[in-house]
């Protein structure tokens, strides 16, 4: 455009001029404008212009050449600048540059512009409130606390980045300690907030919450906007709505918060959002402290009759309750489990689930498709109410086809969905604390048996002590970890559910799956007029720091020199190894098959006339073909 046009922008009873030769861009007249009135900065107001009858607010450089175009024949557009307290967030795409001196214009000269009601005219972006406003001024300063942790404190930060329009960089970043600063050499921004190590509750320390780079503005598009803070915001609507497709998130995000996003993370968005309820049901600790070692023994074999053995030993010690049993599907545990204890559960470990999954799709399906499939599949598994897994299910037989309903029919529901399982595996899915517990004595299992009972009744006895003098320590009557889990549900009232407070459960699914409050449950305990304090007489007493206490009270003892039987000498003290011959190669395990195909025995075949049946070999071979 050759021609001139002159932009007047009106901030209280000011005026300022600003020449737009050649069509100009925006950030010369955001620039002109701070240069103008010192106490605006750029993403702190907004600019809009007067056409027909209402204000068009300028957001981008797009915005800026529309009205260009609109007013191609004109000498003049009357505009005016608003605080942004009282109008919608600015957006712009593009840096400040700095601009060379314009020609003053007289104030007589200019026609001045009325100053509109924003309540009664206003563009229809002026009307549009941003959901991310209240993100402007999440990071308050020193001494602020995040209870959630660093997770929560990242969460924050980066949401405060965005509706204010800047990036950070991370100079420190880990489980005690955060450290960020502003991308932009130079500028004074910084936040560093630690963790203390009694709670567990992150706070900021050190904090300049100002910028002097002048590269704060917000944009539509920001590096920071992850799927996980995407996952965050719509978990809500994805919890009424769970066929929500990642395109409805697309323009909902745009409408909501004024955020652009690309299909990849709207998808992982609403990934992640669907499979947010396995995350709440994930209880890393169960209520007596972690792994608690009941009773081990050492084999020959993993057999059934070992198993047999073991199990009925085991019957004898613990007490008459209903137990979960968390199992890989061992032929021994599966056939003797429901005979040793009757009335108990037996989960099917989740891990081999999904290896047993993957084996079931040979290698001419790609490894891409077979991990959705195990997603799809968790969620089946993690599924706490009937409803949620038939979704969770239908799913899961689009994706796979056939195959999956066949391998779904392989293996019984009730022993690894949350949905159908009748027994409460305290968030536990998998056997992986054998894992665990393996790594823990590894060195012990190089040791002679003797040794390697030594050194495992040495290690639980440390471990005991430990945990025993940890818990006199808590003042909580809910286990630490349990407890700041207690505080942390926010109540949904949608979709309905129906809690029974005597019969302790709840159509969600997880107050039984778990024996640990849901937000339904707590929410109706409040409303009844229980109280906070009510909520410890509805939960599973395991949760309770008394249980943890009573589990390690009784100690284990070191073994007196004089019991210790003297291997120095061979004799009738000395303990051999089993007669029995182990047979070259890899002990054979009578176990369903992690490779989801039938049991196979390799045929007697004679070399010579390959027949399977026979009981000949080549050399006493008999074929008339070959005489």
């Amino acid at each position: 455009m050759d021609s001139t046009i002159m932009f007047l922008c009106k901030y209280g009873l000011q005026i300022l001029p600003v020449r737009l030769s050649g069509g100009g861009r925006l950030k010369d007249v955001l620039s002109s404008i701070c240069n103008r009135w010192n106490n605006l900065s750029v993403g702190k107001f907004s600019v809009s212009y007067a056409y027909e009858d209402g204000y068009c607010a300028l957001q981008n450089e797009s915005d800026f050449e529309n009205m260009l175009f609109l007013f191609s024949n004109s000498d003049r557009i009357n505009a005016k600048v608003e605080e942004n307290e009282h109008s919608s967030r600015l957006i712009v795409g593009s840096t400040i540059d700095e601009v060379g001196d314009f020609d003053e214009v007289d104030d007589d000269d200019v026609e001045h512009v009325d100053i509109m009601d924003p309540a009664e005219k206003c563009s229809k972006h002026a009307e549009t409130r941003y959901l991310t406003e209240a993100w402007a001024d999440l990071i308050e300063g020193v001494g602020q606390e995040f209870p959630l942790g660093v997770k929560e404190f990242r969460a924050v930060l980066a949401k405060y980045a965005i509706e204010n329009g800047f990036m950070y960089r991370l100079v420190k970043n880990d489980q005690l300690r955060v450290t960020a600063v502003c991308v932009v050499e130079g500028c004074g921004w910084h936040v560093h907030a630690i963790v203390n190590r009694t709670n567990g509750v992150f706070n900021i320390k050190k904090c300049h919450n100002e910028h002097n780079c002048g590269s704060t503005y917000r944009t539509n598009k920001h590096k920071r906007v992850s799927s996980r803070l995407i996952a965050d915001e719509i978990a809500g609507l994805v919890e009424k709505k769970p066929k929500t497709s990642p395109i409805d998130m697309l323009d909902w995000f745009t409408d909501k918060y004024g955020l652009d996003l690309c299909y990849h993370s709207a998808w992982l968005g609403v990934e992640k959002a669907r499979g947010d309820y396995m995350e709440i049901m994930k209880v890393h600790s169960i209520g007596f402290g972690g792994l608690f070692p009941i009773a081990y023994a050492i084999c020959d074999a993993e057999n059934d009759a070992n198993w047999t053995w073991f199990l009925g030993l085991l019957r004898s010690t613990l007490s008459i309750r209903p137990i979960t049993f968390i199992t890989d599907r061992n032929a021994g545990l599966v056939n003797n489990i429901p005979v040793m204890f009757p009335g108990c559960h037996h989960a099917y470990c989740l891990y081999h689930l999904q290896f047993n999954l993957k084996d079931h799709f040979p290698g001419r399906f790609r490894q891409g498709f077979r991990n959705r499939l195990v997603e799809l599949f968790n969620k089946c598994a993690y599924a706490s109410s009937v409803s949620v897994y038939k979704a969770a299910e239908e799913e899961f037989y689009q994706y796979g086809g056939d195959k999956a309903r066949i391998f779904i029919a392989s293996v019984p529901i009730e022993h690894w969905s949350n949905a159908y399982f009748k027994g409460q595996r305290y968030g536990e899915m998998s056997s992986s604390a054998v894992e665990s517990f393996n790594n823990w004595i590894l060195k012990a299992r190089e040791m002679p048996v003797f040794y390697l009972v030594e050194e495992l009744r040495r290690k639980i006895m440390k471990q005991m002590a430990a945990r025993r003098v940890k818990s006199m320590k808590w003042n909580s009557v809910i286990c630490p970890k349990m407890d700041k889990k207690l505080g942390l549900y926010e109540v949904r009232c949608l979709p309905p559910k129906v809690v029974s407070l005597e019969e302790r459960t709840c159509s969600c699914g997880k107050w039984q799956s778990t024996g640990f409050l849901c937000r339904h449950a707590v929410t109706v305990i409040i409303k009844a007029g229980g109280g906070e304090g009510s909520l410890v007489d509805h939960m599973d007493p395991l949760y309770l720091v008394d249980a943890y206490r009573r589990a390690y009270e009784e100690p284990i003892y070191p073994v007196v020199e004089s019991d210790i039987p003297d291997f120095t000498t061979e004799g009738e003290r000395v303990i051999n190894p089993p007669r029995n011959r182990r047979p070259a190669g890899r002990p054979k395990v009578k176990r369903i098959r992690s490779r989801g195909k039938e049991s196979y025995t390799r045929p007697n075949k004679c070399g010579r006339c390959h027949d399977n049946i026979s009981k000949h070999n080549r050399r006493t071979c008999k074929d008339p073909s070959d005489v």
